[in-house]
């Protein structure tokens, strides 16, 4: 009989979890599938510590958005899910990987319907796992061989796309923003051209 093991917080000086089941005499298949399971797993285990096989030093610790530097960027969380990946998704933060070196102020951990582990760490999205189950068995590669920058999920949109976008309702909003934002920035950018003699 399979069981699911992670590493479950205990009393060592490290604060880092110890080996223990899951869920005791479960099998993989009685946890239920994505995104019930993530969120159970979540949930029950918020705070706890995981000690991840690679990178080596990684800890992850389980948290949700709210307990992210990203808390209050609510677009900048949209954006991961609608502006990286080929297709829009809905991400959801499980976790901060802590213990390891990266560019930013903490590496936010995400799942989302293809049930892949995704790291951001402030510039690129990661690939760094194929599920969460693999994540707790055998760590994580970051960084990852397959990464994701902001607007590549919009690279191999045709002309014609671009026309639909800018004929939606969105898209004359951000045409009107745009000719507001020049309109009030231009007297201005012409005073300094024409005192730097650039005009």
């Amino acid at each position: 009989m399979a069981t699911s093991t992670v590493m479950l917080d205990s009393s060592n000086k490290h604060g880092v979890a110890e080996d223990v089941p899951l869920s005791k005499g479960k099998k993989d298949e009685d946890i239920p599938a994505f995104p019930a399971a993530v969120s159970q797993f979540e949930s029950a285990n918020k705070g706890t510590c995981f000690s991840l096989k690679k990178p080596d030093g990684a800890i992850l610790r389980k948290a949700e958005l709210e307990d992210t530097v990203y808390k209050d960027y609510p677009a900048d969380v949209n954006g991961w899910g609608r502006f990286y990946l080929p297709t829009t998704v809905t991400m959801q933060v499980v976790g901060i990987v802590e213990g390891i070196s990266c560019l930013c102020d903490q590496l936010v951990l995400m799942t989302c319907e293809d049930e892949q582990v995704y790291a951001y760490d402030g510039e690129e999205l990661h690939l760094v796992a194929s599920s969460v189950k693999q994540l707790l068995d055998e760590g994580m590669e970051y960084p990852a061989s397959k990464t994701y920058y902001k607007g590549e999920a919009f690279k191999d949109m045709t002309k014609k796309d671009w026309e639909q976008v800018w004929k939606s309702d969105v898209g004359r909003k951000l045409d009107e923003e745009h000719k507001s934002l020049v309109s009030t920035r231009e007297p201005r950018l012409l005073d300094f051209m024409k005192s730097n003699k650039m005009l």
